[in-house]
């Protein structure tokens, strides 16, 4: 299971709300596509609308108070600013200053095809006049062609305004000598104020521009009246001028924030709990059943809850009835078994020699019945052990020689424990759990075996650590070396496996001290046993 890599239940919420919004994001951006699909302009009836009539009126009163000659300088401040490029496009066809360069054709043809009465983005400059187009009804008749005047294609100017009259309507050499380049002329009459309106928005046919064009009045001028102010942008957005993208990010994320503070406190609600539940059925597969778990909550994690809370509580009750009944079997085997041995005795004095032999395997078999029976109540006692240990502060290298002393028996043991240690046990405990430790390796180590008991300090405990370099254990069976009566060679005879309650004591006279046990395999050999201890500071 720990090998597995695995995604926590949050991250799996977490990551499903991501993908959710990301869909969502998805939609409104379709939608938006399949809006703009038709173009361009449906931009002119929001926000960017309104930016771009704010920048027109501003261009129309700098446009108003300067010479034609100077918008050139005009431009270019503008263009530097705003990052963007623009001109003006005059009624005559042409531009006034020529600052956009390499302009696309399909633009070029949509300025020269500008109709005031047929391009609704304009819409008729003055509806109170008559003709059903504003422009003052039918032409004049019997005005001459080529006289004064705007050609066909420009549909800017009124012929039947009297000061545009007056000024295509003067003597050749007039207009020819001033043309479009005439200096601010006042005009005569009172229009009243006229609204910059946008035309266009656009991209063109190479997707590498986005354009702006919107029609500029310039009261108080007489020549020109009107132009049209073309804008040429990078972006979309044309840097800031057309729409700002900043609110729409600042949206988004906040958007995504207010999400993840709305979902995440119920995530954590419910991860919270199942990693309580796991928790406590970590402690319930290490054999520690004394598990609290809250049980308040009132949908399927709290009945899952309860659930484990009664599996703990009923294990506890069954492995404490296993435990007592086999305390009170081997106390009681012990009085019986105490008479046999005693019988033995007595009935070995009277026997000749020659049965001497077949009294010895009775013997033999009683003494290591005796044994099971010591091994079984050392269990009983190391697991009463658990709720009656009197911890105190210990010297550990002193622990541990004494114990080598008592059972090394000649073995090579060799003792790296630093005498400034002390840990937090149970001498007797703690006594009992090595000596068990070293009566195993010796037994499985061989005649050869090199056992080297180790401790050091690790983030506030002792790692006391018994290693021998014997052929180690099938690393499946690890697992279950601390369970009672467990032996991984199951066909291995009882004189050399045990009863399998020996590292099953360890561990519960390890953990009676406050510590815990585990087991591993040493490369390329060997077999070693940890001890995790508490450390005394005294």
């Amino acid at each position: 299971m720990k090998g597995k890599a695995s995604i926590s239940l949050l991250w799996k919420m977490l990551i499903w709300l991501i993908l959710h919004l990301a869909l969502l994001a998805m939609v409104l951006v379709l939608i938006g596509v399949w809006q703009l699909h038709s173009g361009l302009d449906v931009l002119l009836r929001g926000p960017a609308g309104d930016r771009i009539r704010v920048a027109g009126e501003q261009m129309s009163s700098q446009l108003r108070q300067r010479q034609i000659d100077e918008w050139g300088d005009l431009m270019t401040a503008f263009s530097r600013e705003h990052h963007v490029q623009c001109d003006v496009w005059m009624p005559h066809g042409d531009w006034a200053t020529h600052t956009i360069k390499d302009v696309p054709a399909d633009i070029m043809e949509r300025l020269k095809n500008l109709k005031r009465s047929a391009d609704p983005a304009i819409g008729p400059r003055n509806p109170t006049r008559g003709g059903p187009s504003g422009r003052g009804g039918p032409p004049r008749p019997g005005r001459p062609p080529g006289r004064g005047g705007p050609p066909e294609i420009d549909g800017f100017f009124d012929d039947t305004d009297p000061v545009m009259r007056d000024l295509f309507d003067s003597p050749p050499q007039g207009r020819e000598e001033r043309g479009f380049e005439d200096p601010v002329r006042v005009a005569t009459d009172d229009r009243g104020f006229q609204p910059v309106r946008p035309i266009f928005f656009t991209v063109d046919g190479k997707r590498e521009y986005y354009w702006v064009a919107m029609h500029v009045p310039l009261m108080g001028r007489t020549a020109p009246e009107h132009v049209v102010w073309v804008i040429r942008a990078d972006t979309l957005g044309g840097n800031g001028l057309f729409f700002d993208v900043t609110p729409w990010v600042i949206g988004a994320l906040g958007l995504l924030a207010f999400s993840f503070l709305f979902w995440v406190p119920f995530a954590l609600h419910i991860t919270r709990y199942v990693a309580k539940l796991k928790n406590a059925t970590d402690r319930i597969a290490e054999g520690r059943f004394d598990v609290k778990i809250d049980t308040a909550r009132r949908d399927e994690l709290g009945v899952l809850g309860e659930a484990i809370q009664s599996m703990a509580n009923r294990l506890d009750h069954l492995l404490k009835g296993q435990k007592r009944f086999l305390g009170d079997v081997a106390h009681e085997l012990c009085s019986p078994l105490a008479r046999l041995r005693t019988g033995l005795g007595i009935l070995e004095s009277r026997l000749p020699e020659s049965e001497l032999s077949r009294l010895s395997a009775i013997e033999d078999e009683a003494r290591e019945l005796a044994e099971l029976i010591d091994e079984i109540l050392a269990f009983s006692r190391a697991s009463a052990g658990l709720k009656q240990e009197c911890r105190t502060s210990l010297a550990l290298s002193l622990l541990v020689q004494e114990v080598i002393a008592r059972e090394s028996a000649g073995a090579n043991v060799e003792c790296s424990v630093d005498a400034s240690i002390r840990v937090l046990a149970d001498a007797k405990l703690l006594k009992r759990a090595i000596g068990n430790l070293l009566r195993n390796a010796i037994r499985y180590a061989g005649a050869d075996a090199f056992i080297r008991v180790t401790a050091s300090v690790k983030a506030g405990q002792v790692a006391l650590s018994v290693v021998d370099n014997g052929p180690g254990v099938p690393h499946g069976e690890i697992v279950h070396l601390f369970e009672p009566f467990y032996r991984p060679d199951t066909a291995r005879a009882r004189e050399t496996g045990g009863a399998g309650l020996g590292l099953t004591i360890v561990k519960s006279c390890v953990e009676a001290c406050g510590g815990t046990v585990s087991a591993r395999n040493e490369k390329p050999s060997g077999f070693c046993v940890e001890m995790l201890l508490p450390l005394s500071h005294a």
